[in-house]
Formats: C-alpha cells, structure tokens, sequence
C-alpha cells in the first residue's frame, strides 16, 4: 500500500513539474520577424574572385536563421516584393519618421552589418627547400589565418531603436587553404566551406544568430488588429506561433515624445483598449474576439498578453 502511495505521489509531483515545463515552454514567445538587411562590403579581398561577398553572408545568415527555427524570415525576392507594395524601402525599416504600423507590417528586427575584414594571411615556418627529382620539398610549415569581421546593428523595425552595435569577428588556422582560391564562392558550398576563410565567416554568422536570439528573446512581440466590419484578425498566424485561444492586448499609439532639438524618438506611450482572443488560426492572419473594452479599431496594435 505504502509503494503504491510513494508511486502515486511521483506520479503527480511529476505531471506538475511536466505542466510547469510545458507553462515555460508556452511562455517563451511567439518567433520574431526577422529581414535581414544589406551587409555592406568595406573589407580588402583582392584574392577574392567570387561574387560579392555582402550578398553572399546575407544570404548565408537568412539560411542559417531559417535553420534555427525561433524566427519568421523573408526569402530576398519576397521581401522586395512587400516593400513595392508599401512603397517602402529597407532604409525606411530603421526611419523614425515612418509610420510604426506601417513598418510593423513587414517585421520585428532588421539587421544591418558593414563587413570590415574578409581574407587570410599565411606564415611560413621552418628550413630552407630541397629540390629531388625536380619537386621541392621541406622549406618548413605554412599556416593560414582567416579572420572576417562585420560591424553589427540590430533595430528594433517598430522603435527604430538600435537594440545592439557591435563588432563581430572571427579567426581560423589552418595548415591549408583548402581549396584553391579560385575555387572559392559562395556559390559552391563544399569549396565554401573547405576553405579557411569559409570557416571564419560560418563562425561569423553563428555569432550574429546568438546575438539576434539573445537581443529579441525578451523582446514583446507586436502585431497589427485589422477591423472589417463586425469581423476583427490579427496580421500574423501558425507561422509564428499563434495558437486558438491565445489573448492579446490592444494598444493605441497616443503621445510621441521626441528629443526637442535632434527630433530623435524619445518615448512612445501607448493607450490600453482592451483584450481580444484568438478563435480561429492560419498561415498569416489570426480571427480573434473581444474578451474586454470596446471601440477596436484598423491598425490599433497587438501585444502577447502576459
């Protein structure tokens, strides 16, 4: 009797520790909309013969970011294609003078970077070469030392606020390039990453989606509240994380406070309407319900209530 007690007891202390996990896990928040911006090419690559290499770490951290599974990316093309339709431009996503409902359509973060280094330096050490048959052998150890750097901003898309600046930067060594610089692009991944500069720039972008993770997990999500007549739907769904029976808080832009000289964004303060809770969930729009206040409107904003 007393086993089945103890039994009993484990039981229910473990399916409370279970719901406690499963409450946390909930709890994490719903992914962020990530677009990530130009990385602009400062760096001195002479040796590079492949295509720019702005474009290719950009599209290597959209990948890797998509890999991760805790944000919502924008393929390149899709994204064009948005900002055409909201006559906006990338540089618009980080302009305090644009609408925040507006940019809050598109996302949550962009990321812009400036890369500052993108090479190699090589170092022999030891003895001077002996010739047999021909061939030289011996003349002692070369080492390669990749070392790629990007200058990195994370802005909030609603704030326009920078959320970090901050150099990231990486180094490799190896006893060879890999793979003859020729050979070497963004194109070709296996090359890519066989190579010693290749290896610099993966731990670069590892680097950069830590500190996107970082600096948005205690980040509020934000939507838009859409109104069509009695009907009312949030600008996002299942691709984020929404789930039927999620509330939210619905916010109303009132007073801005900027700087009175510099006209920078000091302080956004926000009018509570009310809750509204998700009845039925798609991929990119949510149907939801009133739960408390009235007078809802097109373009209030939305808040995971906590």
């Amino acid at each position: 009797m007393k086993n089945r007690v103890s039994c009993l007891l484990i039981l229910v202390l473990l399916t409370a520790l279970a719901g406690q996990i499963f409450a946390e896990d909930a709890d994490v928040g719903l992914k962020k909309k990530v677009i990530v911006g130009t990385f602009v090419d400062k760096s001195d690559h002479s040796w590079y013969r492949g295509n720019n290499p702005g474009e290719g770490m950009a599209d290597m951290l959209i990948t890797a970011l998509v890999k991760s599974g805790k944000f919502k990316i924008f393929e390149r093309a899709a994204l064009n294609e948005i900002l055409a339709e909201k006559n906006l431009s990338e540089s618009d996503l980080a302009n305090p003078g644009i609408e925040a409902a507006k940019k809050l359509e598109i996302g949550d973060v962009l990321v812009k970077a400036t890369i500052t280094e993108f090479g190699y330096k090589e170092e022999t050490i030891g003895g001077s070469a002996k010739k047999v048959l021909g061939k030289s052998i011996g003349g002692g150890v070369t080492t390669y030392t990749a070392r790629v750097a990007v200058d990195l901003r994370l802005i909030s898309i609603g704030s326009s606020e920078v959320l970090a600046a901050e150099d990231v930067a990486a180094t490799e060594n190896s006893k060879s390039l890999g793979v003859a610089t020729n050979d070497f692009t963004f194109e070709n991944e296996k090359n890519f990453d066989e190579h010693v500069v290749g290896k610099a720039t993966r731990k670069v972008i590892n680097q950069i989606v830590e500190k996107i993770a970082e600096q948005t997990k205690n980040m509020p999500w934000t939507g838009i509240l859409i109104v069509a007549d009695e009907f009312m739907f949030i600008d996002a769904g299942a691709e984020i994380g929404i789930t039927s029976g999620m509330e939210f808080e619905v916010k109303r832009q009132g007073k801005v406070v900027k700087h009175p000289k510099t006209g920078k964004l000091l302080k956004v303060i926000y009018e509570d309407i009310g809750v509204v809770r998700a009845t039925e969930v798609e991929e990119g729009v949510t149907t939801v319900e009133p739960v408390s206040g009235t007078g809802f409107e097109n373009e209030d904003f939305v808040m995971l209530k906590k």
